[in-house]
C-alpha cells in the first residue's frame, strides 16, 4: 500500500469541501445581480412619537429613540406569479431582511406568528392579482420599524397634521341657489368656500361622506406609537374592502334599475 501524505489528504478534503460548496445552492452565497427598478412604488416615512412625520430616504433604517419608521411596498396589479412578486420584494427589502421574511411577507393565505423577531401577519383573498377585488395586506411589525406590502394602490394611506382635516372643520351650509335655475350645475361645485361662520360644506361630498363613511382625503392623524400605525394601516385597508362592496352595491342596483325600466 502506498502512504499517503498529510498534504495530498488536507488538499484533496479541500477540493471535495470546494466541489460540495458548488452543488449546493444553500452553502454558496450568491450575490443578487437581478432588479426590478421602477417595478414597485415604495413610500417610507418618519415619526417622531409626538405627532408629526417625515418623508425619508429607502434606507430600511430602525428608528431611534422614541422614532420609528414606517416602510410601505405596493405591489402592482399584473398578472404575475407569486415568485415574481418575491423577487420584487428581495430587490427592494433585502438586506436586511432574509429570504424567511419575504416569504413569509409573499406568500399566499392569511398568517399571524413570530418571525426572526417580528410580528408578521397576512392576509389574502382568492383570485387574480389583476382583479381590483382581490386584495392582499401583509405587515411585519418590529420594536421601531413597519414594513408594509399590499397589491394595489390602497387609497387614503397619508396623514395630516391635526386640525387640518375636513372632518375636525366647523361645517356650514350652502345657500339656495338662486341664480341659478334648477337642475344647473355650479361650476364651482367642487369647491370648498369659505365663510366666517365655517366651511361650507356641498351636497355632493355629503354624500360621499354619508357614502363611503369617511373623508375622500387622506387626513388621517399622524401615529404617535407604532400600535397607532399599525390601527391606522388596518383601519385604512378596511375601509378600501367597505369602498369595494358599497362601490359593488351601487353598480348593481343601477343595473337592477335599467332593467326594470327595459322590462316595464
Amino acid at each position: 500500500m502506498m502512504p499517503v501524505s498529510l498534504e495530498e489528504t488536507s488538499t484533496d478534503a479541500e477540493e471535495m469541501d470546494s466541489e460540495m460548496a458548488m452543488e449546493s445552492p444553500i452553502r454558496q452565497k450568491q450575490k443578487y445581480t437581478i432588479h426590478f427598478p421602477g417595478a414597485v412604488k415604495r413610500s417610507a416615512y418618519r415619526f417622531d412619537g409626538q405627532g408629526n412625520f417625515f418623508n425619508k430616504d429607502w434606507d430600511l433604517s430602525e428608528g431611534q429613540g422614541g422614532e420609528f419608521c414606517w416602510y410601505h411596498v405596493e405591489l402592482p396589479r399584473s398578472n404575475q406569479k407569486l415568485a415574481v412578486g418575491a423577487q420584487y420584494l428581495i430587490d427592494v427589502l433585502c438586506p436586511p431582511l432574509k429570504l424567511h421574511d419575504i416569504l413569509s411577507l409573499v406568500t399566499s393565505g392569511p398568517f399571524c406568528g413570530n418571525v426572526d423577531g417580528a410580528l408578521v401577519f397576512r392576509v389574502n383573498s382568492p383570485g387574480p392579482t389583476v382583479s381590483k377585488f382581490t386584495q392582499r395586506l401583509a405587515a411585519r411589525i418590529s420594536e421601531n420599524t413597519v414594513i408594509t406590502v399590499s397589491l394595489g394602490k390602497v387609497p387614503r394611506l397619508g396623514f395630516s397634521p391635526t386640525g387640518q382635516s375636513l372632518l375636525s372643520e366647523i361645517p356650514s351650509v350652502e345657500g339656495p341657489p338662486s341664480h341659478r335655475l334648477y337642475g344647473e350645475k355650479d361650476e364651482e361645485s367642487s369647491k370648498q368656500a369659505p365663510e366666517s361662520n365655517g366651511i361650507v360644506i356641498r351636497e355632493h361630498v355629503l354624500e360621499f361622506l354619508l357614502t363611503m363613511n369617511h373623508s375622500e382625503e387622506a387626513d388621517n392623524p399622524v401615529p404617535t406609537r407604532v400600535s397607532n400605525l399599525l390601527v391606522h394601516i388596518v383601519d385604512t385597508h378596511v375601509d378600501h374592502l367597505q369602498d369595494i362592496v358599497t362601490k359593488l352595491e351601487i353598480e348593481l342596483d343601477s343595473i337592477e334599475l335599467e332593467l326594470d325600466k327595459d322590462i316595464g
